[in-house]
């Protein structure tokens, strides 16, 4: 009998250096695609069009304290850190961590390409670098336990869409995004060939933390975007960390009552603010409904446990509130190898944390339902780890 999933993390990052993705860019832009520079201080940095030097540090730091510049994607030796080599090097650093799967984002400073690269044709050949780098040289190694996130850009709508086709006939199953698919950080109705495409093609809605504006512009700056007043309403009191705006925006604008099959997994939110915001998102509701002349058959709570997930990371306040709490809608994960995760020791965190919840809920976070989400078949034997 093999080896089974026991523990999969629903947060992990691929943070390897540029140029195992770059060497897809096509040759005529190879000169604008992002390069590592060796920093003399001691680390590395990224040099992206349009940006000023990104240092590595939080993104790197693998089982080090936190640092904030200086990480590496290095050992002394030249070998590759931890969390920053290949895909068969990440299998053994599972086992280290005492997990058997990890949904793998992107890099943190690839999704700022957008930023400084202002020829959309030249970003979009980035993004397709990457995309294709995940899937055709690190997650094909194992794809029951490199589960690749792929990116879609955020140029507009039709690349959007273009992309998810590439991504979906690439074999990988999940996409982040981090504007609308419409290219801004609003809510349009052209989303809806976005939303309806990945249903289409089965992928799945991974965008890490959220995406869209990160907050409810104040009435004064709203002018002039698309704003939704009554998504402004709705998170009155009710947060304004990710994703709270950004569930409130895809409830105002209908998405979840035209699309009552589709699901949003939010990574790195943590969960111990829920019971909260649902509480607030329903007064808002009941207090202003009637002002905006909006009627749902469900409420915002109610649509926001029907179509979303999260996952915890450092959030051990959520294992105290086991009765208020939707465990069925959270999932685990590490963060590895970014500078607020477990890593090596979260099986020493799972002990201490779960200990506080049944069995039930515990197998629910750590297997059920990222397995759930992923369409992960947990009965199935999983690919052995190759020797060192």
């Amino acid at each position: 009998m093999g080896r089974k999933y026991k523990v999969i993390s629903a947060d992990g990052h691929v943070e390897t250096p540029p140029d195992v993705f770059v060497k897809y860019v096509p040759e005529k832009y190879k000169d604008r695609a992002p390069r590592l520079i060796h920093l003399p201080e001691g680390g590395e940095g990224w040099l992206i069009e349009g940006q000023p030097l990104l240092r590595n540090g939080q993104n790197i730091a693998g089982r080090d304290k936190v640092k904030f510049s200086g990480g590496t994607y290095f050992n002394a030796d030249g070998s590759p850190a931890e969390g920053a080599g290949p895909a068969e090097q990440r299998l053994r650093e599972q086992d280290l961590d005492g997990i058997d799967a990890e949904v793998l984002f992107p890099p943190v400073f690839a999704s700022r390409f957008l930023e400084g690269i202002k020829d959309p044709d030249v970003y979009r050949s980035m993004i397709r670098a990457y995309n294709t780098f995940l899937a055709h040289d690190y997650c094909s190694v194992a794809p029951d336990r490199l589960i690749g996130n792929a990116v879609t850009p955020i140029t507009n709508i039709d690349h959007a869409v273009e992309e998810l086709e590439f991504v979906a006939e690439a074999g990988l199953p999940s996409v982040a995004f981090y504007n609308f698919p419409n290219g801004t950080p609003y809510a349009d109705p052209v989303d809806d060939r976005f939303w309806e495409k990945s249903l289409e093609l089965g992928l799945k809605l991974a965008p890490h933390f959220g995406f869209g504006a990160g907050q409810a512009p104040l009435q004064s700056a709203a002018k002039g975007t698309s704003d939704s007043p009554w998504a402004s309403a709705l998170v009155q009191r009710a947060g304004s960390h990710s994703p709270v705006y950004c569930m409130a925006q895809l409830i105002a604008a209908g998405v979840l009552e035209r699309f009552p099959e589709i699901k949003f997994y939010f990574a790195e939110t943590n969960a111990s603010w829920l019971p909260g915001t649902l509480y607030f998102m329903d007064d808002n509701y009941e207090l202003f409904g009637d002002w905006f002349k909006v009627k749902y058959e469900r409420k915002p709570s109610e649509q926001i446990v029907d179509h979303f997930h999260f996952s915890v990371i450092r959030d051990p306040v959520v294992f105290d509130m086991v009765d208020i709490i939707p465990w069925d809608n959270i999932m685990w994960g590490t963060d590895f190898p970014h500078s607020v995760g477990s890593f090596p020791d979260s099986q020493e965190f799972i002990d201490e944390n779960f200990a506080k919840v049944d069995e039930t809920i515990s197998r629910k976070v750590l297997l059920e339902n990222p397995a759930k989400y992923f369409d992960l078949d947990l009965e199935a034997d999983i690919t052995e780890t190759p020797a060192a």
